[in-house]
């Protein structure tokens, strides 16, 4: 069962479970594609860390479902809907991103109703008061496009009162493989890192997105955290990039 059957007195309900974790304030969030009944409480557990927190922009970066000639594609909605509410689509960044480089296109193609988005943004909507949001694409894992969505986001986003949300699957990757990325994250290894992605050795599918966050950090000068949550059974991406020098109420 999918999040979006959920009331928002059900995710509410989720969210009162759990106390924050993390008293520095988040910049990068990385989280499963989908959110369902079965990882429910590891989406709150996660999500439950924004409590308090209040941000202008929320971009969430995903992976494009097959393949396009439009490298970063950003969907042309105004609005993203869910059955809480509606979500006001920042346009003016969204044609930023556009003059930024030349593979960032405002192109639909991608829309789909089981996009990630909508699964996070019911999270968000339980957990913050108003915000933008922006939705990225991405076609290509090359690694020369992943480190110019990495330079756009850096650059545009930087000064800005924004959460950057990665979405990636890791239901095929394990403490091991975890370990192993958060080695290369902590020793900057990012060339061993993106190799061991993109083999599919990670075991991280939608290893693109996650590779730019994972960079975005680098450049943002952020304390990153990986790990699994669920167990064996259904791995379930649980990480953060945050300010270790700002406390939330710093904001």
């Amino acid at each position: 069962m999918s999040i979006t059957s959920f009331s928002k007195e059900e995710i509410t309900a989720g969210l009162a479970g759990y106390k924050p974790e993390i008293s520095n304030r988040l910049r990068i969030m990385y989280v499963q594609e989908h959110i369902t009944k079965d990882n429910f409480e590891h989406a709150c557990r996660l999500y439950s860390n924004l409590k308090g927190a209040s941000y202008d922009d929320v971009i969430i970066i995903e992976k494009f479902k097959g393949s396009h000639d439009k490298l970063l594609p950003m969907v042309s909605n105004a609005s993203f809907d869910t059955p809480i509410g509606s979500v006001a689509v920042n346009d003016v960044l969204r044609n930023d991103f556009c003059d930024e480089d030349d593979d960032f296109f405002i192109d639909d193609a991608g829309y789909r109703e089981d996009m990630s988005i909508f699964d996070q943004l019911m999270m968000l909507q339980c957990v913050l008061d108003e915000f933008r949001v922006l939705s990225i694409q991405v076609v290509d894992m090359r690694t020369s496009i992943i480190r110019e969505l990495t330079s756009a986001v850096a650059e545009l986003m930087r000064e800005r009162n924004a959460l950057v949300i990665i979405c990636a699957d890791a239901s095929e990757c394990d403490d091991e493989k975890i370990r192993s990325i958060q080695q290369a994250v902590d020793n900057r290894e990012h060339s061993r890192l993106m190799n061991y992605l993109n083999t599919g050795d990670a075991g991280i599918n939608g290893a693109g997105p996650f590779a730019a966050g994972i960079l975005l950090a680098d450049n943002w000068e952020l304390d990153t955290e990986l790990r699994l949550a669920g167990g064996k059974g259904q791995p379930f991406l649980f990480g953060h990039s945050c300010l270790t020098k700002y406390e939330k109420s710093n904001a």
